[in-house]
């Protein structure tokens, strides 16, 4: 089904299993099991959720956060060695999916503040410097924090950057979002030929970089503000969990339009895969470098150009004790210089399998990236721990003779934080069969943050997910408290649910081949270490805490969610759920439009959203009652399951979205201005965007004929049923 090369293939038996008691997670009551199967998966969730165990995932986190392991260093490698291990020890048959991307490294930065005794107009030659001030580009050892003071901890870096040296005023930009470039812009601030002073927030890291960039900028650094993340939000590393000012936030400025490997759009970064040239890929061209508050004060607050209006001082005015100004006037300046290197590094996703007893063309597949900037206890390892006590679950239930019916795959994912680049080449490599026959996708990056649950989910898993919630155990609560009970604690209907788009792995599944997918999590705790050297295990624990019980709640709840999906008679997707979700997001489109003087005429459109959903609602009662009462054919049941796995791929254009072909979803796609957020119908969004009234015409004809043909697909679900009668 999937390429395994032989000398990486391991299927190990008499895994040790760690078996505790557990509060048994039933079945959810919900018609997707024929009846006699109902209390076999209420036995297999009760064996699952009997092996996860919060010692065994606090031995992960030892072993996974051991020291740092950015992609293609040395202790990727031998995370990836280890990992592979790991999935051998329970049972399971591991894959090793080496991949060859264009990756960078950090050589050498500096950054260095030069106070003028003048600053000529006309002739710069005679630029005559009193003081230089060397400003920290590496995070500060911590006396108390062993881990701070590791060998094979980095200067801050920003992977991609361009190499090579600038010097100029400084101008502060924000944020660096495009509207922030706008207002500097509006009021006459010339960016070009400037160092550019961006806090990080607001949107991907990589935007700031290329609105800089376009504007004309000669460098950029970017500062974490005590306001986002520092003092102004509670007590700093060590006291307490928020950032100190020599944090520094590392990570990729990758923004082209697709995600993966930048030389190989499309298709497998393999060892002898086709590549564009460097040269002709869109990557940063300036220097760009990461700083902490510390150092950033020390340019700003001498900075003494254009001083802030009135009316951006709340939007633009930061936490440092200082007047937050657009630029620096002549009596200053800063040099920085960048080196790195680019080049073509191996790394690897690591993949264990538990085939299907009965189903096994049919995956699901849970995720979550093994690479990190630092030591990665929180981003990602905080997911990767519950990812493979999963797979120790699953792996244990099998040799005790319960395997899943549909194959369940674990992976590890390489370079995600290059760009995610891992997960993406893995969709390219095995795209056709994943179009056929991947169930869902689930991912976990940095999921246990704390007790709170919460999820960014496709709508047609949103129903099992709260049902698997309904199940678990809540992290800390009262004793019969579900995970439910507190992520709706409002009492609403249904509790909210995060709209699923940019940031990580799930994008290859959900926006290139339509795989309904979802990202899992549990947050609630008072600091943050993303990205730093400070996201190691010392602080997770002073932090999220040393009792793991968050991490356990996500591996209960993962299990029970995945076990579902890869055992169910009857497919758990819900594609009524498309309906009223399309018809939120079309009145949000709607006041966006209006709020541009555009009138949006989606009257038509509504009729055929309406019919899908009659359809869709009839035929999911009329096929779920059968399964109630068991009366469904065997072969009927195949039919109706293919059709139900297959549906949401209606949502796919060939040509992809315009200007972006690699998003294939006219459903959901990556925010092309933030990175980060997501963009539902964005066909219809960039249209609305581009104020392109004959674009939003043909993009309103194109979602109607999706519903039209998940309508279609949906009479072909009744018709399998009705021909059995």
């Amino acid at each position: 089904m999937f390429r395994i090369s032989k000398h990486h293939t391991v299927c190990a038996a008499g895994a040790c299993a760690i078996a505790v008691a557990t509060t048994v997670c039933p079945a959810d009551g919900s018609s997707y099991w024929l009846p006699a199967n109902v209390e076999s998966q209420r036995e297999f969730e009760r064996i699952l959720n009997s092996i996860p165990d919060a010692d065994n995932l606090r031995h992960l986190h030892d072993v996974m956060c051991s020291e740092p392991h950015p992609a293609g260093s040395p202790g990727d490698q031998r995370l990836i060695d280890t990992l592979h291990g790991l999935f051998g020890s329970y049972g399971i048959a591991s894959q090793i999916h080496d991949i060859y991307p264009l990756l960078a490294k950090p050589v050498s930065a500096s950054v260095t503040l030069e106070i003028l005794r003048e600053f000529p107009k006309d002739d710069r030659s005679i630029i005559q410097v009193d003081e230089q001030i060397d400003l920290a580009v590496r995070e500060p050892e911590i006396p108390s924090d062993a881990f701070s003071s590791h060998d094979d901890l980095s200067i801050g870096w920003n992977a991609y950057s361009g190499s090579g040296s600038a010097a100029g005023s400084v101008v502060y930009a924000n944020y660096g979002t495009k509207a922030d470039f706008d207002t500097l812009q509006e009021r006459g601030i010339d960016v070009r030929g400037a160092i550019v002073l961006a806090r990080y927030g607001g949107n991907f890291r990589g935007f700031k970089a290329k609105f800089a960039e376009q504007a004309g900028a000669a460098g950029l650094l970017i500062y974490t503000d005590p306001a986002d993340s520092g003092y102004m939000r509670g007590p700093m590393f060590p006291e307490g969990g928020w950032a100190h000012g020599g944090y520094i936030q590392n990570g990729s400025i990758k923004t082209l339009a697709y995600p993966g490997d930048p030389l190989t759009p499309g298709v497998e970064a393999h060892e002898a895969a086709a590549r564009l040239e460097e040269s002709d890929v869109a990557l940063p061209g300036i220097p760009v470098q990461p700083i902490g508050w510390d150092a950033a004060q020390q340019i700003m607050q001498r900075m003494a150009g254009q001083t802030l209006p009135q009316s951006l001082r709340k939007s633009w005015q930061g936490g440092l004790p200082l007047v937050y100004r657009f630029n620096s006037g002549d009596s200053m300046r800063v040099r920085m210089e960048v080196q790195q290197n680019r080049s073509l590094m191996r790394t690897a996703n690591v993949l264990g399998i538990v085939e299907g007893a009965t189903h096994p063309q049919q995956v699901v597949i849970v995720g979550c990236h093994h690479d990190a900037w630092s030591f990665g206890a929180g981003d990602p390892q905080a997911g990767s721990i519950v990812l493979m006590e999963m797979a120790r679950s699953f792996g244990e239930a099998a040799r005790q003779g319960h395997k899943p019916a549909r194959t369940v795959i674990f992976a590890n994912w390489g370079a995600e934080e290059f760009g995610i680049i891992g997960s993406t080449e893995w969709v390219e490599a095995n795209r056709e069969h994943l179009l056929k026959h991947a169930v869902a996708y689930i991912n976990l990056d940095m999921a246990a943050m704390g007790p709170n649950f919460g999820c960014s989910s496709a709508p047609s898993l949103k129903r099992i997910i709260a049902d698997a919630a309904r199940s678990t155990p809540q992290a800390r609560g009262a004793k019969d408290q579900m995970v439910y009970d507190v992520w709706n604690g409002s009492g609403a209907s249904e509790p909210n649910y995060g709209t699923l788009g940019g940031g990580s792995d799930h994008v290859g599944f959900y926006c290139h081949v339509g795989v309904p997918s979802c990202g899992l999590g549990a947050s609630g705790s008072d600091g943050v270490s993303y990205h730093s050297n400070s996201d190691n295990l010392n602080w997770y624990r002073q932090v999220v805490g040393d009792d793991y019980e968050p991490a356990l709640m996500l591996t209960r709840l993962g299990n029970t969610l995945v076990s579902r999906l890869a055992n169910a008679d009857l497919v758990p997707l819900d594609p009524t759920r498309y309906a009223r979700d399309v018809d939120h997001h079309l009145n949000a489109l709607q006041e966006l439009a209006e709020s541009r003087g555009m009138s949006l005429e989606t009257a038509s459109l509504r009729e055929t959203i309406a019919s899908f959903e009659q359809v869709a609602d009839s035929t999911m009662r009329a096929v779920e009652s059968a399964i109630d009462r068991g009366d469904v054919a065997s072969d009927v049941l195949t039919a109706i399951n293919q059709e139900l796995v297959t549906l949401e791929r209606n949502w796919l254009r060939d040509a992809g979205l315009d200007g972006r072909p690699w998003y294939r979803s006219l459903y959901a796609a990556t925010d092309p201005n933030s990175g980060y957020g997501a963009w539902t119908l964005p066909g219809l969004r960039g249209a609305i965007e581009a104020g392109d009234y004959g674009q939003i015409a043909a993009e309103l004809d194109d979602c109607q004929a999706v519903f039209a043909a998940l309508s279609q697909q949906m009479q072909v679900i009744g018709s399998h049923l009705g021909n059995q009668n």
